[in-house]
């Protein structure tokens, strides 16, 4: 990557705005599918960073060729994952989920070979929410945080394929219902995903990994984007020579601030973000807080 210098937003990243049934889809059910947001081209191009990336790690790891392999912070490897921070078709309905007050927390690859080829698996289906300490140290109930994005590179079609598993609607629930393991319960969902789909959901969702039994590779990436207030997951700080080779507001998005307060306070230069939206949309187009909304007022004292 070095010299190249990368740009994030252009006019047609406003044609992928949320859509009023997609937000509402959203808030009911803890995920939205995107098909097709990687066109062939950009497909080819991950798939292609992603085998490097894949040999570089079992070489460096000592992985066999039926382990499997978990890479984060692959956003530095290479040129076609860093291209994903800002894409198009996804991350304006991020912005448009979360507020212009966000950065990238994590890039993550999975790269999942057949089980029957005898490796090393991580561990069995585990219903879960995302996050790690949140999960444990938040009140109840959880606020929502953060926003995954996750970019299917291969064909996940079939029960064999290690699809992704949701309970739509749980991010409303602090655990999974009890008859969530039965296997004649219909409130499950197998996300089956052609090469190219995307799936956003809500880090609270109760989700898990089904199982790879099939002849073929699931190869996957996962992009999660959160408050700017919260620390990053997988870094904690973009190498400055990849910062200097990016404009405003990508650098936003990978965990950079301008002033000391800024990512508590932040100043318009700490988001600029927030000026591009603006200046297209208007202010009155902004994503408004929550605590913009009318709250509820105590009841009298008896």
């Amino acid at each position: 990557m070095e010299g190249q210098f990368f740009e994030s937003l252009t006019e047609a990243h406003l044609r992928h705005a949320l859509t009023p049934r997609e937000l509402a889809a959203f808030q009911r059910d803890g995920y939205l599918v995107v098909p097709g947001a990687l066109d062939e081209a950009a497909r080819f191009r991950l798939l292609e960073a992603t085998d490097r990336l894949d040999q570089r790690e079992r070489q460096r790891l000592g992985l066999g060729p039926g382990d499997m392999m978990s890479r984060f912070s692959v956003i530095r490897f290479d040129p076609a994952f860093l291209e994903l921070v800002a894409w198009a078709l996804t991350v304006p309905k991020v912005w448009d989920i979360l507020g212009w007050n966000i950065q990238l927390y994590i890039s993550h690859l999975v790269v999942y070979p057949p089980e029957t080829w005898g490796g090393q698996q991580c561990r069995a289906p585990v219903w879960h929410q995302d996050s790690g300490r949140p999960v444990l140290e938040l009140e109840r109930p959880a606020p929502r945080l953060s926003v995954k994005v996750a970019y299917w590179l291969t064909d996940t079609h079939g029960p064999d394929r290690g699809a992704m598993e949701v309970i739509p609607g749980s991010h409303r629930l602090d655990a999974p219902p009890p008859e969530c393991d039965d296997p004649d319960w219909d409130g499950r969902l197998l996300l089956e995903a052609s090469p190219g789909d995307s799936v956003i959901f809500d880090r609270r969702i109760w989700h898990r990994h089904g199982r790879n039994t099939s002849g073929v590779v699931r190869k996957a990436l996962f992009f999660g984007y959160s408050y700017r207030w919260l620390r990053a997951l997988d870094y904690t700080a973009m190498p400055q020579a990849l910062l200097e080779r990016c404009d405003p507001v990508l650098r936003q998005l990978l965990g950079d601030g301008a002033t000391e307060v800024g990512w508590y306070q932040p100043q318009p230069e700490d988001v600029p973000l927030r000026a591009w939206l603006a200046a297209r949309i208007g202010e009155e187009g902004l994503w408004q807080p929550p605590s913009s909304q009318p709250q509820q007022s105590l009841a009298p004292r008896q």
